[in-house]
């Protein structure tokens, strides 16, 4: 296993993948819905999320 503590690498790497979705919830296309989305395929999208980014943010070296 790797060792316990914070890593500022994950935070930047956190942070460049977020500020693409950050832009596009700011200027999303005229007319989109997410009514059609799965609601399975959305709780699995928001698992992986957390999951990443606590590993991310808790593992500073693998």
């Amino acid at each position: 296993m790797g060792n316990l503590g914070f890593s500022y690498v994950g935070l930047v790497y956190l942070l460049m993948l977020f500020a693409p979705n950050l832009f596009w919830t700011r200027a999303k296309p005229e007319g989109y819905s997410a009514q059609g989305e799965s609601p399975f395929l959305q709780a699995v999208e928001r698992i992986g999320e957390a999951g990443t980014t606590c590993c991310a943010l808790i593992f500073p070296r693998l």
